[in-house]
Order: C-alpha cells, then sequence, then structure tokens
C-alpha cells in the first residue's frame, strides 16, 4: 500500500488566511471541517493537477489528506480521468467519486480515519513499466527526454504516453515539466541558487523558457516568488 500513498498530511487553521496550491500532477482524498462543527464532514476529491489555485480559509478550518502517487489516479477517477486535470469534487459529487467517504460524516474524523479508508480499499494493479518510469523521472528531475525514458523501461514513446493517460492522467511530458518545474523552484527558494544558475541546473535551454514554465505552472517568474505557497513534498534529486 506504501506504493499506492506518496502522503498523508493535514492542516489546521491558526488564524484567517490564504494560499496559493501549486500543482503536482497528483490525486487527493480530502475530507474538510471546522474544529467547532467536526461532525459537518465536506469531502473533497481532486484531479491531477496542472494549474495553481487559491485556497482561503478561517481561524479552526481543518483538513485531513491522502495523495495518491500519480499512477493511481485511474483507481480514483476510473473511466472519468481524461476529465479529472484539474478538477474539483466537493460534497455529494466526491461521494460519487468515492462512496466509502460517507461513513466519515457525522463521525468527527480524523487523519488516522481517513487513512484506514483508503488502505481498505482493493485498487487494480499498475504496469510496472509506468511506475518505474515515473521514479526514473522524479531521479533525473524531470530533465530526461520521454523517448530515452522509454528506451529505459522498455517500451515505445507512444506506448509510454498511453500509460501515462491512461494512468496519470496527464501525458508523460506534462508530468515530467511539472518535476522540472518543482525541482527548480525548490532550488531558487531552499537552496538559494541564483536563477540563471537554477535555470542551467534545472535543465531549462535559457532563462526564459524557465519563466514560461513557472508562469503556467505556478502563476508567477522566478524572479518574483510569492511568499504564500503551498509546496507539496514531491520526491526529486
Amino acid at each position: 500500500m506504501a506504493r499506492r500513498i506518496e502522503a498523508i498530511w493535514s492542516f489546521s487553521a491558526c488564524t484567517p488566511g490564504s494560499a496559493v496550491i501549486l500543482p503536482d500532477g497528483r490525486c487527493d482524498i480530502i475530507v474538510r471541517n471546522h474544529v467547532s462543527t467536526p461532525d459537518e464532514v465536506t469531502p473533497i476529491i481532486t484531479g491531477p493537477a496542472t494549474l495553481p489555485y487559491r485556497v482561503d480559509y478561517k481561524n479552526g478550518d481543518q483538513w485531513f489528506g491522502i495523495r495518491l502517487r500519480p499512477e493511481h489516479g485511474a483507481a480514483l477517477w476510473q473511466d472519468c480521468l481524461g476529465n479529472a486535470p484539474d478538477s474539483v469534487l466537493r460534497g455529494s459529487k466526491a461521494l460519487d467519486r468515492f462512496p466509502t467517504l460517507a461513513v466519515l460524516r457525522g463521525s468527527g474524523p480524523t487523519l488516522d480515519d481517513l487513512a484506514r479508508i483508503v488502505h481498505a480499499q482493493t485498487w487494480p494493479e499498475v504496469d510496472p513499466r509506468l511506475t518505474r518510469a515515473i521514479d526514473i523521472l522524479h531521479a533525473s528531475g524531470g530533465r530526461l527526454r520521454i523517448e530515452a525514458l522509454a528506451r529505459f523501461v522498455g517500451c515505445t514513446a507512444r506506448h509510454l504516453n498511453r500509460l501515462f493517460r491512461r494512468n496519470v492522467g496527464l501525458s508523460a511530458k506534462t508530468y515530467a515539466q511539472l518535476i522540472q518545474f518543482h525541482r527548480t523552484l525548490k532550488l531558487i527558494t531552499n537552496g538559494n541558487v541564483p536563477i540563471i544558475a537554477a535555470a542551467f541546473e534545472g535543465g531549462f535551454s535559457d532563462q526564459a523558457h524557465m519563466a514560461r514554465t513557472f508562469r503556467r505552472f505556478g502563476g508567477f517568474t522566478p524572479s518574483r516568488i510569492p511568499t504564500d505557497l503551498s509546496l507539496p513534498d514531491i520526491p526529486s534529486k
């Protein structure tokens, strides 16, 4: 099951505020409530994100979430995965997608409760070539060309792209670009790497290429990175 879940997370707001959530190409299973009314639960299902979005919260708002590994998007969205990118289902629509979440309503759920429900699901097997391709992409920081990646895992680039679309919900190229974006962003924000050096280390052809990618996935430029970002813990080298 560890290979199906990428992260178990929670957030409790101590003050009102907002945060920019950056896309990571993954699906999350979430429940939201408020400390004053813990039994009033809103289930949320997210599709693989490629666009940033802002979340506003009030003092006492709480979220509990399970982030799936990218190759398990199809297990959650099934035949609707093609329409899932950048989609968010709430309430009854989320329950239609993941009916088991209904048992959390009226119970004041905890993160452990949500984790038990996800662990108890029957998950279809995923082609190991896709799992290996995703791991290799992360190890390369998203810099490996898809044709070379396909050769590493033993299939054609066309077939690998089909595996990505059928299971992740994104093309292999888009997924690789997301990894490249996050790795380079971390170099700048956490590693204090100068922008010019970050563009080179991140595998971009030039600064303009890096700036276009940052605007696409973050809505900002490398020189004007917001301070209220929510950075997903994406594996990278």
